[in-house]
């Protein structure tokens, strides 16, 4: 297969040059690294180009979405799309598209409003995002031939990916479908990312194939995933200044940055990385059962702005086991949104515990409900109480940790929960190189919050069952 670039157009020059390429007489403006040229000569179904920083994967990502080895611009059918974790982020891919796509073919036209190129043909690529893993189903209903992600470790959990494998189709069978996929070995994703494509330590090239068997038809279908590494090395337009900049990061980041290992990266300032490691070496997170008839709580942390985030974990105790079955968090939604969520898991419910806030009635809005009892007219016969505020948040997290060792989670059910709770630590003071004594507010806080409120409570639960304080403190917020 032919690189997915046409010489004679779509080539890039050295930027630095004062005089641009000139071939059959037409301007050189991109033209492909050697690495590049291999990631875009790719016919794998499923490729994953990752490795170093400046590797050029970003470029060489915006081209292939134009599909140029089998003219998908040209085809009205043609629909691509490129993810990033969140819009921020997405702005700088968008801001390198306009210097490439217009080159390319000047009468394409960019939507602000939709993050979209349409092509002349009527093809389009699209920009994304996905946040949080119930974004997702923001693209329901989609179908795309080619779906890109920029940065894959970013996202936590690979739900979102391979939900968007689900949109991968197309009617038209001159298109052919493609995943693609750039990293860098770091980011809170990492563990996921390293077992799909079974990447070594050292970060070497591999391409295996999957089998899938169709439950009808017991047919075998094959499908093909392929690692291919980039280095620093590979990109001859940065020079030995970038490098130098990559040399004054700590050892960790450096062996991912400039290296391209793939070695277990440490999550500095991490609360609960002993907990974690432990019940992972105990085989605690993998497939956990749901027991019928045994009363499910939940554990809240609430947004309580507009754009708010709202998380919940959905425990179920089985003998000595504390079991997570789900874990959910969503942002900008109504009360209304996560009591349907929770009535369409036909869980039995016990108690759902909400965090010392959700009680309060704000200044001079006295006849305005608390969030519990707004929830409770939405979720009639639920039992709603308020877990005691905890002055200190070190004593908290402290309460959590001492509980680890009776938790099971479940690996796809808790997936984004338990993602967040590895990567819950500490901020770090860059003025002072040292850590705050408070956690750091980030994508991680709002479970690791409300995951707290499982650890406060057991601690004010006897082991008896009885509580610990009287009831009316429940209530007082």
């Amino acid at each position: 297969m032919q690189p997915s670039v046409k010489p004679s157009s779509l080539q890039r020059s050295n930027p630095l040059s004062p005089t641009p390429d000139i071939v059959d007489g037409r301007e050189v403006i991109w033209r492909p690294t050697q690495k590049q040229a291999e990631f875009l000569s790719a016919s794998e179904f499923e490729l994953l180009f990752g490795g170093s920083a400046g590797g050029g994967k970003t470029d060489g990502l915006l081209v292939d979405a134009m599909g140029l080895q089998h003219s998908a611009i040209e085809k009205r059918a043609y629909q691509g799309i490129i993810f990033r974790r969140n819009f921020t982020d997405l702005k700088d891919i968008i801001d390198r598209s306009h210097e490439i796509y217009p080159e390319y073919e000047p009468r394409a036209k960019y939507d602000k409003a939709q993050h979209v190129w349409n092509f002349p043909s009527g093809a389009r690529i699209e920009f994304g995002f996905i946040e949080r893993d119930a974004d997702r189903f923001r693209y329901r209903g989609r179908a795309f031939q080619y779906v890109g992600w920029e940065e894959l470790t970013l996202w936590p959990t690979d739900v979102p990916y391979v939900y968007l494998m689900s949109r991968v189709r197309s009617t038209d069978s001159s298109i052919p479908l493609y995943v693609r996929a750039t990293t860098n070995p770091d980011g809170p994703g990492h563990k996921w990312v390293k077992k799909r494509w079974r990447i070594s330590s050292d970060g070497r090239e591999i391409c295996f194939e999957v089998e899938l068997v169709d439950p009808d038809t017991l047919e075998v279908l094959v499908r093909t995933r392929r690692f291919l590494p980039a280095r620093l090395s590979d990109n001859p337009y940065l020079g030995a200044d970038y490098k130098a900049n990559l040399l004054l990061l700590d050892d960790d980041s450096l062996n991912a940055l400039l290296r391209g290992r793939w070695d277990t990266p440490q999550i500095k300032g991490a609360f609960y990385t002993k907990e974690i490691e432990k019940i992972r070496a105990e085989g605690r997170l993998g497939k956990v059962p749901h027991q019928q008839g045994v009363p499910v709580d939940t554990y809240w942390d609430l947004g309580l702005t507009e754009n708010g985030t709202t998380a919940i974990w959905c425990r179920q105790k089985v003998a000595f086991q504390q079991r997570f079955l789900k874990s959910y968090q969503n942002h900008g939604e109504s009360l209304s949104h996560y009591a349907k969520w929770l009535l369409e898991q036909h869980y039995v419910y016990g108690t759902h515990y909400l965090p010392h806030d959700a009680g309060y009635r704000r200044l001079g809005k006295e006849n305005v409900k608390t969030y519990q009892e707004m929830l409770e007219e939405l979720m009639p016969g639920h039992r709603f109480e308020i877990v005691p505020r905890v002055p200190d948040v070190e004593v908290g997290i402290q309460q959590t940790r001492d509980k680890f060792g009776i938790c099971w989670f479940d690996e796809e059910g808790c997936a984004e929960g338990f993602a967040a709770l590895e990567n819950y630590r500490r901020e770090w003071n860059e003025q002072q190189q040292t850590y705050h004594t408070t956690p750091l507010h980030d994508w991680a806080s709002n479970y690791a919050d409300s995951f707290r409120q499982f650890g406060q409570v057991e601690e004010i639960i006897a082991p008896s069952g009885k509580r610990k304080t009287r009831r009316s403190s429940w209530r007082t917020a």
